[in-house]
C-alpha cells in the first residue's frame, strides 16, 4: 500500500477501479478487509474479468477468543459478524497455504495465457521449493524450542502459523479486532502468564507500537522482557517492496523473531 496504511482501512481509488476494470485476472484474499471488492468489481464493469478469492481455496479457521483476551464491544461484533463467528482472514501467514496459493495462481494464469502455461508452472515449482524449505526451518525451530507458547500484547493475526506448528498463544485481542486499549484485567492476565511461563519475550505486530507491551512488562515480576515484532504483512509500504521486501524475506525475518520468542 502506497503509504503503508493498515489493510483493514484500505479503500480503492478511482484509478484502482480503472485498473481492475482493465485486468484479465483479479486475485484477492476475500476476508473481512476485502469487503470493498464486491462493489469495486461491479464498478469495474468487466464481464470478462476472472476473479480468484484465495479464502475459497483453503480450509479457514474461525477467529477465536482465548483466555484473558479482551472482548470487543457487542455493537462492533454484531456489525462485523452478526451472530456467527468470523473467519480469520490472515491465511497468508501459513507457509503451507502460500505454497497452495502459488500453485492455484499459476494454474489460473496458465488458463488465461495457455502459450506460457509451462513457464507459470515452472515458476510455481521453483518458488514452492523455497516456501517449503522455509517451512522446514520453522518446523525444526519449533521442535527444538524450550517454549511452545507465544504471548502477544496486541491483536493476534498469526493463528494459521501457530496451527501449522502446534504452538499455543495468549493475546490481548483477536486478529481483526478494532480495539487498541487493553483493560486492566487483560493486562494483568498477560503479565501473570508471562511470569507463570517464564517468558523472556513479549510480542507485538508491526503496526501496534509497544504501549500495551510496555504496560504488560511493567506488571511482571522481572520487568525485563524484550519486546519482539512479528510482521503480519498487513502494512507493507510500496517503497519497501521496491527496496526488495518480499513475502519470503518477511517470513524469514519472522522465523528469527520466533526462535528468540520460543527460547
Amino acid at each position: 500500500i502506497d503509504d503503508g496504511a493498515d489493510l483493514h482501512s484500505f479503500e480503492p481509488t478511482a484509478q484502482d477501479i480503472i485498473k481492475i476494470g482493465s485486468a484479465d485476472l483479479f486475485v484477492y484474499i476475500g476476508g473481512n478487509s476485502d469487503r470493498w471488492v464486491e462493489s469495486a468489481l461491479k464498478s469495474a464493469n468487466n464481464p470478462a474479468l476472472k476473479t480468484l478469492a484465495l479464502m475459497d481455496t483453503v480450509d479457514t479457521l474461525e477467529e477465536e477468543y482465548v483466555a484473558g483476551m479482551e472482548h470487543e464491544e457487542e455493537e462492533h461484533l454484531e456489525a462485523h459478524s452478526g451472530s456467527h463467528a468470523e473467519e480469520d482472514e490472515h491465511i497468508w501467514l501459513s507457509l503451507k497455504n502460500a505454497a497452495l496459493f502459488t500453485e492455484i495462481i499459476a494454474e489460473v494464469l496458465g488458463e488465461k495465457d495457455p502459450d506460457n502455461a509451462e513457464f507459470y508452472r515452472e515458476s510455481y515449482e521453483k518458488y514452492s521449493e523455497k516456501i517449503m524449505s522455509l517451512d522446514s526451518e520453522y518446523r525444526t525451530a519449533v521442535s527444538g524450542a524450550r517454549i511452545k507458547t507465544l504471548l502477544f500484547a496486541d491483536r493476534f493475526p498469526f493463528r494459521y502459523l501457530t496451527e501449522d506448528y502446534g504452538l499455543s498463544y495468549y493475546a490481548a485481542f483477536p486478529g481483526c479486532s478494532a480495539e487498541t486499549e487493553a483493560s486492566f484485567e487483560t493486562v494483568a492476565f498477560l503479565s501473570a502468564k508471562t511470569d507463570e511461563l517464564g517468558l523472556k519475550y513479549i510480542l507485538t505486530t508491526e503496526t501496534a507500537g509497544t504501549k500495551i507491551a510496555d504496560t504488560v512488562r511493567a506488571n511482571t515480576r522481572e520487568k525485563n522482557q524484550e519486546i519482539l515484532v512479528l510482521d503480519s504483512m498487513q502494512s507493507v509500504a510500496k517503497k519497501d517492496a521496491e527496496k526488495g521486501v518480499t513475502y519470503l524475506s518477511v517470513m524469514q525475518k519472522n522465523l528469527e523473531a520466533l526462535k528468540k520468542a520460543l527460547s
